[in-house]
């Protein structure tokens, strides 16, 4: 776990108060920028694996679902060192189950921390990298290597911790995979958030989702917000679309 001393920071798209003064995403939900203030925390270092994940199932006899089409097809996504792709219910028990091992305060990160950390600790970094820029073959996966990686198909999916940190020493931010967080998810959220320590919305449908899942730099961007439904949904004999993918992963918080 890494240490997060808390403070303040402006939440969403910060693109027009730096550089060319120009949105740096696409989306529309996140053009509200905003304040909060966020306690210490601390977050893991790298994104759950599915090493990690695997004595999980052991030592609490639970059953993984099928994996997806994904993962079948690409057996390489489902080696010990790479991110677990699980349903959010899935997450949340995982660092629940932390939480009960330790005695200590464990859950899946907040939004805000997440934006928060990725941004090592709000500062206006576009992507989660050592330098807040994204450079394919030196502190992101080029596409052959994400080839090399994905059993030639060049999927943005790969083991943790093979690039830089950003400053604060966190490993894949907004990389390898769309993250689970705690919050459920709403559009409009950013207007009506309260200042200190947000939680997001007390009800919703899905989940909010941080980081890249297609392969695009835009899905990498710090204040990039994606969202699933937390259930999966059984397609044709196969869990797909709803966060059983490879592409669906997730990291743990301790909250004071």
């Amino acid at each position: 776990m890494v240490p997060v001393q808390g403070g303040e920071f402006l939440m969403g798209d910060f693109g027009p108060l730096v550089g060319q003064k120009l949105p740096f995403s696409i989306q529309q939900d996140d053009k509200n920028l905003h304040k909060v203030i966020l306690s210490d925390f601390s977050i893991s270092k790298y994104k759950v694996t599915n090493d990690d994940f695997n004595v999980y199932l052991k030592v609490t006899d639970k059953k993984n679902p099928p994996v997806d089409i994904l993962a079948k097809r690409h057996p390489s996504l489902l080696k010990g060192d790479y991110p677990a792709g699980v349903i959010w219910q899935q997450a949340k028990d995982y660092c629940q189950w932390l939480g009960k091992k330790s005695g200590k305060k464990i859950d899946l990160p907040t939004e805000a921390q997440w934006e928060f950390a990725a941004r090592s600790r709000g500062q206006y970094l576009p992507f989660a990298t050592n330098n807040g820029e994204f450079s394919p073959g030196k502190n992101v996966p080029s596409q052959d290597e994400l080839n090399k990686y994905t059993d030639g198909m060049g999927l943005p999916i790969y083991p943790v911790g093979k690039y830089p940190s950003n400053p604060l020493g966190l490993y894949d931010m907004g990389l390898s995979g769309s993250e689970w967080t705690n919050d459920w998810y709403a559009a409009d959220y950013y207007s009506n958030s309260p200042v200190k320590n947000p939680q997001g919305p007390e009800q919703g449908t899905e989940k909010v989702l941080r980081g890249n899942v297609g392969g695009d730099r835009q899905y990498a961007l710090t204040m990039f917000r994606q969202s699933a439904s937390p259930l999966p949904e059984e397609v044709d004999g196969d869990y797909e679309k709803y966060g059983v993918g490879p592409q669906y992963v997730f990291r743990c918080v301790v909250n004071k």
